[in-house]
C-alpha cells in the first residue's frame, strides 16, 4: 500500500509538472534492474539442443524387445517392457530426478566418445532379487534409508550386463559398437559422466510383471552421438543422405552392371566308368543324356538362368537365348 499515492500527493505532483518545478526524464536502467536487460556470456556452453533422431528411437525399441526376452528367460516368467519416453534434458536436471539410493551403472560405447548411464530403480532391484531367490515378487520393500547389500549388487550387475549385451546387439544394424561396463554407483553425485549443463538423451522404460512394476533408464550424452548424428537422423528407413541426394541404390545398380560374371553353356551330361574313359580314343562318340531339340542350360555364376539353342554368329560358336528362367 506504500506505493499508492494519496490525493494530496497526486495534486502536488500535477501542480509541480504544470509549474515546471518537476522535470520529466526517461527512466534509467540501473545495474540491479534486470526486468529489461540482463548480461549474457557468449562463451557459456549452457545451451538447449532440440533434435529428433529416428535412429535412436528405433534402436531403443529393438533394445527393449531384446531385453524383454532376456529378462523373461532369466526370471522364468513373463516380463513386459515398454518405452515410456525419449527426451532430452540438461544432465543436472536429470540428476535431480534420481532418488538416493539408486543403482547407476557407467558404461562406454566404443568407439563413441564419452560415458553413458544405465539406471535401475531400487524397487526394481528388490523385486528382481526376491524373484531370483524364489520369491513371488509381491513383497513390498522399504526403499529409502539403506544401501544395497553385496548380494543385491552382484545380482543386479548380472542383469545390467545382460542388458548392455542386448544394447550392443540392438545398435549393430546402425553402427558397430562395443559396450564396455565401467563401474556402479549409488549416489548420483558420484556419476558425473558429463558437465552438469550438457544435454543428454533420456530413454525411460517400464518393467511390468504380474505383481510389480518399476522403471529403468538409459542416459546417453548428446556429444556421444555427434559423430554419427547423420546416421541417427536417417534411421533404418533408407533416408537420403545430405551429401548423397541420389541415394545408394542407383549407384549400386550401376556398379553391378560394370562387373564381369562367368556364363557357362552346358551341352549335356553323361556317366562313364573308369574303364571306358581309359579306352577312349580319337573319333569315339560320347552320347549325352539330352536330345538336340531340348535346348541347352545356360548358367550365370553357377546358377541356371536361361535356356537356349546352339548356333554360329559371325563365325563364332554362340547360343541363342530361348527362355528366361
Amino acid at each position: 500500500m506504500s506505493n499508492i499515492l494519496s490525493q494530496e500527493e497526486v495534486d502536488a505532483l500535477l501542480g509541480g509538472i504544470a509549474d515546471g518545478e518537476v522535470v520529466r526524464q526517461p527512466k534509467k536502467v540501473s545495474d540491479s534492474d534486470t526486468s529489461e536487460a540482463r548480461p549474457y556470456d557468449l562463451t557459456s556452453h549452457d545451451r538447449t539442443v532440440n533434435v529428433k533422431l529416428p535412429g535412436l528411437n528405433m534402436s531403443s525399441e529393438r533394445f527393449v524387445k531384446r531385453f524383454q526376452a532376456t529378462l523373461s528367460s532369466l526370471l522364468k516368467r513373463v516380463v513386459s517392457l515398454n518405452i515410456l519416453s525419449i527426451s532430452m534434458l540438461k544432465y543436472k536436471d536429470f540428476l535431480k530426478t534420481l532418488p538416493i539410493p539408486t543403482s547407476l551403472h557407467v558404461f562406454k560405447m566404443n568407439p563413441l566418445n564419452g560415458e553413458a548411464l544405465f539406471v535401475v530403480e531400487s524397487r526394481v532391484i528388490f523385486t528382481l532379487v526376491d524373484i531370483l531367490f524364489g520369491g513371488t515378487g509381491r513383497e513390498s520393500f522399504k526403499v529409502e534409508g539403506r544401501d544395497f547389500t553385496s548380494i543385491e549388487i552382484n545380482l543386479i550387475k548380472r542383469v545390467v550386463l545382460s542388458a548392455l549385451s542386448d544394447l550392443e546387439k540392438s545398435w549393430s544394424s546402425l553402427v558397430d559398437i562395443k559396450v564396455v561396463y565401467g563401474r556402479s554407483e549409488i549416489n548420483p553425485q558420484f556419476a558425473q559422466i558429463v558437465a552438469p549443463i550438457d544435454s543428454v538423451f533420456i530413454v525411460k522404460f517400464e518393467m511390468e510383471m504380474e505383481y510389480s512394476s518399476g522403471n529403468m533408464t538409459l542416459c546417453m550424452p548428446y556429444s556421444m552421438f555427434e559423430p554419427i548424428k547423420e546416421k541417427l537422423e536417417m534411421g533404418y528407413t533408407g533416408g537420403v543422405s545430405k551429401v548423397d541426394k541420389g541415394g545408394w541404390a542407383p549407384r549400386l545398380k550401376e556398379s553391378l552392371k560394370s562387373h564381369e560374371v562367368d556364363v557357362v553353356v552346358e551341352l549335356g551330361r553323361t556317366e562313364l566308368c573308369g574303364r571306358e574313359i581309359i579306352n577312349l580314343k580319337e573319333g569315339d562318340v560320347i552320347y549325352l543324356e539330352r536330345h538336340f531339340m531340348d535346348g541347352l542350360d545356360i548358367y550365370v555364376e553357377g546358377v541356371q538362368k536361361f535356356k537356349g539353342y546352339p548356333g554360329i554368329y559371325k563365325g563364332n560358336q554362340a547360343v541363342q537365348v530361348s527362355k528366361i528362367l
